[in-house]
């Protein structure tokens, strides 16, 4: 029932419902096995006081972590500033989807924290089967030649070590990951306003995602359309002078939502004449987000590096070495694409001389493309996904790299470049995915980290 193999013969004739049916095998096994365990197993929860509405027996296993203040933010709002840390977008959704069930129940008085999180486990259903949608037809469109490796990706994606975020609880990368892919498409399309804004919407779910906009059309506008190293510099100024509103203009689009949040909590906390000034009212722009995972989170460069935290550094490790292999893996077989793409005003004689194209029908897409322009395609892709790996490994609680992962296609292209390859890697890979996702969905239920 949950075989890799099985879904990837079914998925040669009819891969959209073979996805769709794994995404859902896997959201029934997996809420059944969060039931069980979260009403026959002693919980180990230290946020459930912290609800403030107490939720059913049955609701409180898909109750843990993050989701807490997702429940709270959508019944209650943000009237803490330590929960501004937590974008609108899920909250705002379980609150709408309460009130539907609510009317339908036609129950009086207000919703309740069950119809919102009945709603959350609704959504979250139909997000993580779009987004592997979207993921396979992404990989589609970067590796037209490949339609089992666009399967093979999305089935991975499905996979993913963190399987209580994506098939088990309402959070938010499910979500995350589907504005990203959208995006990601739109881009590769030709489509940036559209890009923008699938992109800007993900900004609602996970705040890392007004990078998005900035990095990729920075790449296409500021460093692709803008320089050529054939044209004389006044050429340059004058391509700058028409792409740079361009991409100012994009960016700001697909980082909208996020500075319109900032600015709706800096008018909650910061406008008050009878309660102290919060400091970050007061510093910079009056942006709330930093300060609050800083200070109420802990987040920041080395903070997390302590002997303490080593745990979670083990538990992290597997996805943090496939995510840095990724990297590596591409940039030293496209060391001079990345680099004249990057840095397209570097002399030709500075570039290292490229690897030789792969044979016809090679096993890794990803890191020996077997063109220059899909080469090309993927550079900022590897970009963004370097930049994630290293703020996870640096600057954040590193054990959510195990469900951020979820949103970065170079992981999952190059999971199935190595289970495609049948080497010891993917065998790894196959091993840990499977079995990590059960303890993964039993250390969730007891309410026992990763979360």
């Amino acid at each position: 029932m949950l075989s890799l193999v099985e879904w990837r013969a079914e998925g040669a004739k009819s891969p959209t419902r073979t996805i769709v049916r794994a995404s859902l095998t896997l959201r029934a096994v997996t809420s059944l096995a969060l039931l069980l365990l979260g009403s026959l197993l002693p919980s180990f929860e230290t946020d459930a006081a912290t609800l403030r509405e107490p939720v059913a027996w049955w609701a409180r296993p898909f109750v843990r972590w993050d989701t807490v203040h997702f429940v709270n933010v959508a019944l209650g709002g943000y009237p803490n500033e330590w929960e501004a840390a937590f974008m609108p977008g899920l909250p705002g959704l379980m609150r709408a989807g309460g009130e539907v069930l609510h009317w339908l129940s036609r129950a009086g008085g207000a919703v309740s924290g069950n119809e919102v999180v009945v709603a959350g486990l609704v959504l979250t259903i139909a997000a993580t089967t779009a987004a592997a949608l979207c993921l396979h037809r992404l990989t589609l469109h970067t590796f037209p030649s490949c339609p089992s490796f666009a399967l093979l990706t999305a089935l991975l994606f499905l996979l993913a070590p963190a399987r209580p975020a994506l098939h088990g609880v309402p959070y938010t990368e499910p979500f995350a990951a589907l504005c990203t892919f959208g995006g990601m498409l739109f881009f590769a399309q030709e489509r940036d306003a559209a890009a923008a804004l699938v992109w800007g919407a993900g900004t609602t779910f996970r705040a890392q995602g007004a990078v998005l906009g900035v990095g990729f059309f920075g790449w296409k506008w500021v460093l692709r359309r803008s320089f050529d190293g054939r044209e004389s510099a006044t050429q340059v100024v004058r391509r700058l002078v028409v792409n740079l509103p361009r991409f100012a203009l994009l960016s700001l689009l697909s980082a909208a939502p996020f500075l319109a949040f900032q600015a709706y909590i800096y008018m909650l906390h910061c406008s008050s004449t009878t309660d102290e000034m919060r400091p970050w009212c007061t510093q910079g722009l009056g942006l709330s987000y930093g300060w609050i995972q800083r200070e109420h989170w802990n987040v920041g460069p080395f903070r997390y590096w302590t002997l303490l935290q080593l745990p979670n550094f083990l538990l992290a490790s597997p996805v943090l070495a496939l995510s840095l292999s990724a990297s590596w893996a591409f940039y030293t077989r496209n060391a001079r694409v990345a680099l004249h793409s990057t840095l397209p005003f570097l002399p030709a004689s500075l570039l290292p001389s490229p690897w030789p194209t792969p044979p016809r029908g090679t096993d890794r897409p990803l890191t020996a493309p077997s063109s220059p322009l899909t080469a090309l395609a993927l550079v900022p892709h590897l970009h963004l996904h370097t930049a994630l790996t290293l703020l996870l490994l640096l600057s954040a609680h590193v054990q959510i790299a195990l469900r951020v992962c979820a949103t970065s296609p170079v992981a999952w292209w190059f999971a199935a470049e190595l289970v495609q390859q049948r080497g010891r890697a993917g065998r790894a890979w196959e091993r840990y995915v499977t079995w990590w996702g059960w303890v993964a969905t039993g250390l969730w239920a007891v309410f026992l980290p990763p979360a």
